[in-house]
């Protein structure tokens, strides 16, 4: 039981996460290809991910904390040019 809350906590972070990063590309109108490539993706990877976000299945690659990392990082350089830029983050 404990496990399974875990991994429901877990898919729901990932997911809030996925969806703030593509607010963010959305707000800095970046293509799905710019968002994939800021996130280290490959087309078939992109895909899983991007089918996860559509209450699809966790995609195997890369690991949740690697794909967690890459949210992060991308979105806080994705927020600091955009303030530089003097869009709204």
């Amino acid at each position: 039981m404990l496990q399974s809350m875990s991994w429901a906590a877990t898919d729901h972070l990932v997911r809030d996460q996925l969806r703030v990063f593509g607010e963010i590309g959305e707000q800095m109108q970046l293509s799905d290809d710019e968002r994939r490539r800021v996130l280290l993706l490959s087309q078939r990877e992109w895909a899983d991910w991007q089918d996860f976000l559509d209450d699809g299945p966790l995609p195997a690659a890369p690991h949740v904390p690697v794909m967690l990392c890459r949210i992060g990082k991308a979105s806080h350089r994705l927020a600091v040019i955009a303030e530089r830029q003097g869009m709204p983050a």
